[in-house]
């Protein structure tokens, strides 16, 4: 990447509120809320009114790409009339498997670094659709945003949803509530105070409750006393109790409630669907629960699942705190999102796998573990192989009747053999372990690793003004995390699972 100065556009002063509390504004589980109950409620409407077969009639064909999937671009908004308020904090790309019935869905985070030279120059990308409306239309702004994720993901955008957290509270109000098991209390002294600068204290004790639109939002964006794992469980949680809620004979056997719901939903959505395509829609999600659906978020962890993305030093971008893509260029983000989108098989029969270094050259097993794991692979243990000798690189599996579908996409990544017969040292009780899959590395993948997979450049601190080369170095800065440090040595993975 050049790493020269670049200015993010700032249309206006930030609003107060949203620069002390920083939280996103939008959420998966809102936004499929929204999205579920927009479907269900169409549905609901039409078997009201007595045409249960007109959604097999009158529905119309979705567009599919040539893996034979559907993608809609899902965004959130904060609404409301204050500062920001179109901007889109959540980006979340997802992918409609109907032959397989899977939903994989991939956030991409709010600060995400685009160039955007229509618009003003270089931004983060939560801010195209904000600017693009200001200077043109919505659509205008939604399509700045579908082209910047399709260029970032290699993934076709056939449909968007943008819905506003505004209509939140009307939604399950006009469910007349939703009841769900609440696992831990929540104390939260810092949820801000609509219209302010100031805070109140979010308090909901553990059981079971039942909650109006105000106390379900709060339970779903709470989380400055909680992790964000803590509040996307409980997103999910509150996405299927509505949902559940809104297909009980309470909500589907009254009109009132029923248009209610569709008017809470359809004043707060903007999308390219058609009335028949919802309806499409409607019919195909009868099929699909909470077990298919597969969230995916790009990040900036290292070790973990979707980990390809890095803070640069603020220098570089005007002050800024912004996202920008591991390596050169986004060949391993659209790896991890090919794998994750069009790989069925594996996301729906996944394998435990042991890493093994065959040579004498230190850190491949742990290099090979963080690059597998970045692509979302469960590393369960990893260290040397008995010979340190290996000359080819090999894959093996356990069961010879069902070759495990990962094994040929990991070829992809590790050029490797594959062979169904494990060296019999590995069943001595230092190699044995729950893995489906043995990679064992050879010299041939010590001389071919590609590094910019394992390494992470840092420009340095301070630019110069002296030079126009940019200068990198491996290591920490005052703004940046620590890059992974190669091993001295590797030895045998103990017993227990790894799990750094």
């Amino acid at each position: 990447m050049d790493f020269k100065t670049r200015k993010i556009r700032y249309r206006r002063e930030p609003n107060p509120w949203l620069v002390k509390n920083k939280r996103k504004l939008a959420i998966i589980g809102v936004v499929l809320v929204v999205i579920i109950l927009f479907f269900y409620g169409c549905a609901a409407l039409i078997q009201r009114i007595g045409f249960i077969n007109i959604i097999g009639i009158f529905g119309e064909p979705l567009n599919e790409d040539h893996y034979g999937t559907t993608n809609i671009l899902m965004l959130g908004t904060g609404g409301g009339d204050h500062d920001g308020a179109d901007l889109t904090d959540t980006i979340i790309l997802a992918s409609l498997d109907k032959k397989n019935k899977i939903i994989p869905m991939l956030s991409i985070p709010r600060d995400y670094y685009v160039e955007a030279p229509d618009l003003g120059g270089g931004m983060k990308i939560n801010s195209l659709y904000e600017l693009g409306k200001d200077k043109f239309s919505s659509e205008k702004g939604i399509q700045y945003l579908i082209t910047e994720v399709e260029n970032l993901s290699g993934v076709k955008v056939h449909y968007y949803v943008k819905i506003d957290f505004s209509g939140f509270k009307d939604i399950v109000d006009a469910l007349g509530g939703v009841d769900l098991y609440v696992d831990e209390t929540i104390n939260d002294p810092y949820y801000p105070l609509d219209g302010t600068i100031l805070y109140e204290t979010f308090y909901l004790a553990a059981g079971q409750q039942h909650m109006d639109g105000d106390t379900a939002l709060k339970y779903a964006r709470s989380r400055k006393t909680t992790s964000d794992f803590d509040r996307s469980k409980r997103q999910q949680k509150l996405l299927f109790a509505i949902k559940n809620k809104a297909m009980t004979k309470e909500i589907l056997l009254d009109p009132g409630k029923i248009t209610s719901l569709y008017n809470a939903v359809s004043s707060h959505i903007e999308t390219n669907l058609s009335i028949r395509q919802i309806i499409e829609l409607a019919k195909i999600s009868q099929d699909f629960g909470e077990e298919n659906i597969i969230t995916r978020v790009l990040n900036d962890d290292p070790l973990s699942c979707g980990g390809f993305l890095y803070t640069p030093d603020r220098t570089y971008f005007d002050g800024a705190a912004v996202l920008v893509p591991i390596g050169n260029g986004l060949d391993f983000i659209q790896e991890y999102i090919d794998l994750n989108f069009h790989y069925p098989e594996i996301n729906k029969n996944p394998v435990k796998i042991q890493v093994l270094n065959g040579t004498k050259t230190p850190g491949l097993a742990s290099d090979s573990k963080a690059q597998l794991r970045r692509l979302c692979f469960d590393i369960i243990r990893f260290g040397n192989a008995r010979n340190q000798e290996i000359k080819e690189t090999t894959i093996y599996y356990k069961d010879k009747k069902n070759p495990p579908a990962a094994i040929y996409f990991i070829q992809q990544i590790i050029q490797a053999k594959i062979s169904s017969d494990i060296p019999e040292e590995y069943s001595d009780p230092a190699y044995v372990s729950e893995a489906d899959i043995i990679i064992e590395l050879g010299e041939d993948y010590a001389t071919s690793k590609p590094e910019d997979i394992f390494f992470y450049y840092y420009p340095i601190a301070q630019p110069t003004t002296t030079t126009t080369e940019d200068a990198t170095t491996e290591g920490t800065t005052d703004t940046a995390e620590p890059a992974p440090e190669q091993p001295a040595a590797e030895t045998p993975a103990p017993a227990e699972t790894v799990t750094q």
